[in-house]
């Protein structure tokens, strides 16, 4: 046998095994045009609500960050202070993430995180403590250790109209 058939017998195996690991690790991706159904529907599912005080959304890029290093994300002002009775989380596909939210608020102001949360069981009611949705004067979320690319959406959801 000679010496590079010996080489590209051996070398084979080894690419294989390469080729495998770099399938198993790779993130799907993102089907745009069902990505963008899922946005619509999400959309047209609050646009009329008026208890909706605001909604945050953003892409996920995959990957294990630390909670410490995460970036404050995209947040809202509003305009005079305003009280939170919940949040709604939703993120698109099979996947799962975790995410901060951030507020600032007269009496208190903070973030905690939240545990992984699966997409396909959206959307995810958060409630805030009694402390930190009252004179809510911004609001911030950023998403982390997403597992997968994919789109996130946060719905600020006030007491309505008729102050429950």
């Amino acid at each position: 046998m000679s010496r590079g058939r010996r080489f590209s017998a051996l070398a084979l195996p080894a690419l294989a095994v390469v080729a495998l690991l770099a399938g198993c690790t790779s993130a799907p991706p993102v089907d745009e045009e069902a990505l963008s159904a899922w946005q619509a529907k999400q959309e047209a599912a609050t646009e009329t609500d008026d208890a909706v005080l605001g909604v945050l959304s953003a892409d996920a890029a995959p990957g294990n960050e630390d909670p410490e290093d995460v970036e404050p994300g995209v947040r809202l002002q509003f305009p005079d202070s305003r009280t939170i009775d919940h949040l709604e989380f939703s993120c698109y596909g099979n996947g799962h993430m975790r995410g901060i939210v951030r507020t600032t608020a007269a009496e208190a102001s903070g973030s905690f995180e939240l545990a992984a949360m699966a997409c396909r069981d959206s959307p995810h009611r958060i409630d805030l403590t009694e402390m930190a949705s009252k004179d809510v004067d911004a609001i911030g979320f950023n998403d982390f250790d997403s597992d997968r690319p994919s789109a996130w959406r946060l719905v600020i959801v006030g007491p309505g109209p008729s102050g429950e």
